[in-house]
């Protein structure tokens, strides 16, 4: 045989192997060379301690194998209806251990779906001004509102809601603002002007102001941008997202229905009544009722339905804006199309939008502040010598009257004429002026006249002889039950201004009531 250098996988062959080349074949038999004893010990020596490393890593390899098919048997074992638990905090990423963990999770023994699915979610709240009323009301309006550095349009709002709210009204309404600025400085100035201006609504519990921590959010960092928007956008939309789900949380058991509104908006006179002439009127079910016609305002709810709401913002306020996640909500619940009352009853007034540097003017053109009956409608003329703004002409208000007459530079003297085409006898009068928006452009010193005797002048038409009938009180003028007084035929009613003003006049409505017969 040939002798072989080639070494095995511990090395070369040992002494006295057959494979070993000290064997030597010499006239048929062979021959061994004797090696030394120390060196059989060192190749001992070397050879053990790489089969000892080698058994120990097969032994290690089917230790980890085995336990990991064990961790599965035991998931699959533990694989029945578990709880879903919901974390409003940051994210983490997802570890192997934290994997883990879930497989091991105990039982939670006080777990009810009522406690833990349906009612409002534990978001703990601040207190700024105010405390829950002990009495459940009929409505409970909502506002969420940040602070914008070039105008403020909260305390507009909050007095537009009590203002053209009556006192029996009010008894049915509880208003909570949230403040959701990132500053507390802020928050607690912007509660500290609210409590100056509606002390008195916030002894009888008719308004509330809260705000939540910040570090109760989920993160708004790093978001996913769905419809190309720059993270700016995406992050302010999806914070105002959670700042809606931590609001409508709140107020799920202050009432039985609630209102979203915005920080900029005004109401139309008797909203709550028209709200509630509607639901008792409604025969079929709904989830959300529109009483306005732009984004999130006017939006009405039942109370039960707020704790889901508020998962439903949560679970997606990442992917789209609030106004379209309300539309999937309500039809989610198998309302199809929105439900919109119609005039709208609350209007929006601002301007600069919350991302501080752009101006918006969105305006419901379906908004009406007054409602209820309107009177006659009497074939009617209207004139005037007020310098008229823009197309806010005097046939604007004129009944029917669809629109506003709205003027400037008014002085002492200066007239608002309606006349007659045939003459009246006149049985009810009511004259509004200034507006929701506009509330200080009122007529602030003046009276009403009725005329009788029609001339022509110019190119207009008045009366020759006028008497007084009444003065305008904050802006209006009511003249009720007149005929059974009067019964004398009418040719014009004469708005006389008494004092100069520095406003402008809106005329908004003139309701006029004939005598039948």
């Amino acid at each position: 045989m040939a002798s072989s250098n080639l070494p095995g996988f511990f090395g070369r062959y040992p002494p006295g192997s057959h494979q070993d080349p000290s064997k030597i074949k010499r006239g048929g038999k062979a021959t061994m060379k004797t090696k030394s004893l120390p060196k059989a010990l060192a190749w001992y020596w070397r050879t053990f301690p790489r089969l000892f490393f080698l058994l120990v890593l097969l032994i290690t390899l089917f230790a980890i194998i085995w336990s990991q098919n064990k961790e599965e048997c035991n998931c699959l074992k533990m694989g029945k209806p578990g709880l879903t638990t919901f974390h409003v905090g940051n994210e983490r990423d997802a570890t192997a251990e934290e994997e883990a963990a879930v497989c091991e999770m105990p039982q939670n023994q006080n777990f009810t779906v009522k406690g833990s699915v349906i009612d409002p979610l534990p978001i703990p709240y601040e207190y700024l001004l105010g405390s829950r009323p002990t009495k459940k009301r009929y409505l409970s309006i909502g506002i969420s509102s940040i602070h914008r550095k070039n105008k403020y349009y909260l305390m507009r709002t909050i007095e537009s809601i009590f203002s053209q709210s009556s006192p029996e009204e009010l008894k049915e309404i509880v208003l909570v603002v949230y403040l959701s600025n990132n500053d507390s400085t802020l928050n607690n100035q912007t509660a500290k002007e609210i409590k100056d201006g509606f002390s008195s609504h916030i002894d009888e519990g008719n308004l509330l102001v809260i705000c939540s921590s910040l570090a109760s959010y989920p993160s708004l960092q790093g978001l996913q941008r769905n419809f190309w928007d720059k993270d700016e956008s995406v992050q302010h939309r999806s914070k105002q997202n959670v700042d809606y789900a931590f609001l409508v949380n709140f107020c799920a058991s202050l009432s039985r229905y609630y209102l979203m509104l915005e920080d900029d908006v005004v109401c139309a006179n008797g909203f709550l009544s028209i709200i509630q002439q509607f639901i008792r009127e409604r025969g079929e079910p709904w989830t959300t009722v529109a009483f306005s016609t732009l984004g999130y305002i006017g939006k009405l709810y039942h109370n039960e339905d707020l704790p889901k709401l508020a998962r439903f913002l949560l679970l997606f306020y990442d992917v789209m804006p609030c106004d379209w996640l309300l539309e999937l909500f309500h039809q989610s619940k198998a309302q199809k199309e929105i439900i919109t009352f119609r005039p709208s009853l609350f209007q929006h007034i601002g301007r600069i939008s919350s991302f501080h540097t752009m101006e918006t003017i969105f305006k419901d053109p379906e908004f009406q502040e007054d409602f209820g009956d309107f009177g006659d409608f009497p074939a009617v003329a209207c004139y005037t010598d007020i310098p008229v703004f823009d197309d806010y002409v005097p046939e604007e208000v004129c009944p029917p009257g669809k629109g506003v007459f709205w003027g400037r530079n008014v002085t002492s003297g200066s007239s608002f004429t309606i006349v007659f085409e045939t003459p009246i006898i006149l049985q009810k009068l009511q004259i509004y002026t200034g507006s929701a928006e506009y509330k200080w452009d009122i007529l602030y010193s003046g009276y009403v006249e009725l005329g009788t005797v029609k001339i022509k002048e110019n190119d207009s038409a008045t009366c020759r002889i006028f008497r007084k009938a009444g003065d305008f009180h904050n802006g209006k003028f009511e003249l009720d039950n007149f005929g059974q007084v009067m019964e004398e035929q009418i040719h014009c009613l004469r708005i006389q201004v008494t004092v100069t003003q520095k406003e402008w006049l809106i005329i908004r409505k003139i309701n006029i009531w004939v005598k039948r017969g």
